[in-house]
């Protein structure tokens, strides 16, 4: 078996026969596979992978799931390595999760993992990324404890056409130029779905739309007073979540960088690839 065998897919990456990849994920895990290597090789199948504290649990890469490469190859060593252990941490004490884009399930996994007796509701509008996360929580005994939603949030209840591009990591209800692909959801409103809940912890991954669905979610925000972790891959998208976050209290930001939660002012520029912030009540 070689790297002859691989099959090279549409998108200029490979995918290697499962052999192969055994053996792939095992020197990259040694460092022996530079990162412009692995980014270009697509892992399939179950894998053992671990949380911040050495626990393991299963996942499923999805051909389609370029996440899944840093999940694979580095065992979560290189993939938001500075979100995941604050995540992991709130998630100990935490009695309900909410994973808004949750795409595959990754950080609902890791929450469950952190705290056995945690619910979480995981938001995946995106119709060809639902089997990847239904999969991974039933790789893990997690059908029970989670509930996933197949609707997009907002401020407001209705329907919308929600972009997909060809990876699907990064569907969104804005619109994308460059998506390949659109369908129509329903949308609703966090606090509409899970206002009695006791939730104390929320992830929000959507592609800049984020604003609108913390006002869809001002009851939760006000009275349950929630952490939140979200994405803001630039500085403007920061100010606009930070003004709307501190329209309910939220005046605490801390950028989830390569040192650590550190606070996040005004005029902050998340670098490149470290695009994660923890919002918090009061301050």
């Amino acid at each position: 078996m070689s790297l002859l065998d691989a099959v090279r897919t549409s998108r200029g990456t490979v995918r290697l026969p499962a052999p192969l990849q055994r053996a792939t994920r095992a020197a990259a895990l040694r460092g022996m596979v530079p990162q412009p290597v692995w980014r270009r090789l697509q892992p399939t199948g179950c894998w053992t992978v671990h949380a911040p504290d050495g626990s393991a649990f299963r996942y499923e890469a999805a051909q389609r799931d370029i996440m899944a490469r840093w999940v694979v190859w580095t065992d979560l060593r290189d993939w938001e390595e500075s979100t995941q252990p604050v995540l992991f941490d709130l998630a100990r004490s935490a009695r309900c999760f909410l994973d808004i884009g949750a795409f595959s399930g990754i950080y609902t996994l890791l929450a469950c993992q952190a705290n056995p007796r945690l619910r979480a509701l995981a938001f995946e509008p995106n119709p060809a990324t639902l089997p990847m996360l239904r999969r991974n929580l039933e790789l893990n005994g997690l059908c029970d404890r989670v509930t996933v939603v197949e609707k997009a949030l907002s401020d407001a209840p209705g329907r919308a056409r929600l972009t997909i591009p060809y990876d699907t990591t990064a569907a969104s209800l804005n619109d994308e130029p460059a998506a390949v692909d659109s369908v129509e959801v329903e949308v609703t409103t966090a606090d509409e779905i899970a206002g009695d809940l006791p939730v104390d912890l929320v992830k929000i991954d959507v592609e800049g739309f984020e604003p609108h669905i913390l006002r869809g979610m001002s009851g939760l925000l006000t009275t349950r007073r929630p952490a939140l972790v979200a994405e803001c891959l630039d500085g403007p998208a920061l100010e606009r979540l930070r003004a709307t976050a501190a329209e309910f209290g939220y005046r605490t930001v801390r950028h989830l960088g390569r040192g650590g939660a550190v606070p996040a002012g005004e005029g902050f520029t998340p670098p490149p690839y470290y695009a994660n912030f923890l919002f918090t009540h009061g301050g």
